[in-house]
């Protein structure tokens, strides 16, 4: 794309709208003026822009046409216009990677380096949208050293917020938990609000799924202390629902009863995907309480509500769901609800219901002494474990070791062992 000039902005509209340069003239404004002005060789002041955009526009009208420029358009060079395209388009909802590409080449071109920070930001936010959460974490990292490099540290909690965010659902809570920190100490610094309570919300969430239900609660509390009720109404629910997942992983299950029920009369929407969430936590503490009736009711609430509005999220609820048979030893029908739970999961890019749910066939195979595919799910654990979650990944090996080593298998006994050992001794 051609960002033009001033001068060249000046000849370009004035031979569109069919003006010779002597019918730009007035008592300050000679022909020569305009010829030095379209050539490049003299500036367009703010002065003759307004009196030359006023005689544009007037044309325009006798012509039947919208033009609708000011002498701030008349006034501005290539890289001034560049940024301007550029934040534009940026602001566009619906946005492709076309655009965004062209975008990237003109920050090139015109050494645009903020715009290119808000570039990778909302390629960061694009690739989030299509659960890509590498690429997603590369995108903000980028914009993070760009904005470092120019001096803008304002707009670093966000960055940091959304970094912690990419971690998170590639499972790397504890790198999550240091962006997150990081976000905070630059919200309090700038003042940001707005991302502070949402970057609360996410680290509790991150301390939940480490275990840190300590630190998860009192996170989740600190922000339930200052949210505004009638503006983060949806931050609300969503913070009661990580306190119940919270009591869910303690044991507590009346709690995790009470706080869906109570979250639930706070929901006005039948469809709305917050209660999908509080539906399968209800399921499962009715589940861990062999109320076993009620607890079908409430994943059956999950499960129809979710394949109806929230196909990305209806694969956890299958998987949780399993747990019910597995509980009463129904262990074919836990196999088939976890199977089309990994479908959903692995469709919509779920990579903690994906590791969840094979490891919940893991258990049943081991329970069955059914070796075959008790190998493949181990096989299937490391594919999603790589590059994740060492620590676990070691324990498979070693798992995988021990049936080859049953099966009599040396070399592939050995291949997982040595595996096994380069993780240990690094």
């Amino acid at each position: 794309m051609k960002f033009l000039t001033p001068g060249e902005k000046v000849k370009k509209l004035r031979t569109q709208l069919n003006l010779k340069q002597e019918d730009l003239q007035d008592e300050k404004i000679t022909q020569g003026l305009i010829s030095m002005i379209e050539t490049n060789r003299r500036e367009v002041t703010p002065q003759v822009a307004l009196k030359i955009s006023n005689k544009f526009n007037k044309k325009a009208t006798e012509l039947n046409l919208i033009l609708n420029i000011d002498e701030n358009y008349l006034t501005r060079y290539p890289k001034q216009d560049a940024e301007l395209y550029c934040f534009k388009q940026l602001k566009n909802e619906k946005i492709t990677i076309v655009k965004i590409d062209e975008i990237f080449e003109i920050t090139n071109m015109f050494d645009l380096l903020a715009v290119k920070a808000e570039t990778y930001c909302k390629l960061g936010a694009i690739w989030s949208d299509k659960r890509e959460f590498k690429e997603s974490c590369d995108c903000y990292t980028h914009a993070k050293e760009i904005f470092i490099s120019i001096g803008i540290t304002e707009k670093l909690g966000y960055i940091y917020w959304k970094i912690g965010d990419s971690k998170a659902n590639i499972l790397k809570y504890d790198e999550a938990i240091e962006y997150y920190l990081l976000s905070q100490h630059y919200c309090i610094l700038y003042n940001d609000s707005n991302t502070n309570k949402r970057l609360l919300c996410s680290l509790s969430n991150a301390y939940q799924k480490s275990n840190k239900l300590g630190l998860a609660l009192d996170t989740i509390n600190e922000f339930l202390s200052i949210y505004d009720e009638k503006k983060e109404h949806r931050l609300y629910i969503y913070a009661q629902i990580i306190k119940a997942a919270c009591y869910e992983k303690s044991g507590n299950f009346d709690t995790v009863i009470s706080i869906c029920n109570f979250t639930i009369s706070k929901i006005f929407d039948s469809n709305d995907p917050a209660l999908g969430y509080l539906y399968s936590l209800l399921g499962l503490a009715y589940c861990y309480k062999d109320n076993f009736k009620k607890s079908s009711y409430y994943f059956d609430l999950a499960e129809a509500l979710r394949s109806k509005i929230d196909k990305t999220n209806l694969g956890s609820t299958l998987i949780d769901k399993s747990t019910i048979f597995i509980r009463q030893n129904l262990y074919t029908d836990a196999i088939v609800s976890t199977n089309l739970g990994l479908k959903y999961s692995k469709t919509y890019k779920n990579l903690e219901y994906q590791l969840r749910g094979n490891y919940t066939l893991a258990y049943i195979y081991l329970k069955l002494n059914d070796v075959k595919n008790l190998e493949a799910v181990y096989l299937n654990i490391i594919e999603l474990l790589e590059n994740n979650d060492v620590k676990n990944l070691c324990k498979i090996y070693n798992k995988l070791a021990l049936i080859y080593l049953n099966q009599e298998k040396a070399e592939l006994c050995k291949k997982y062992l040595l595996l096994s050992d380069a993780i240990l001794t690094k």
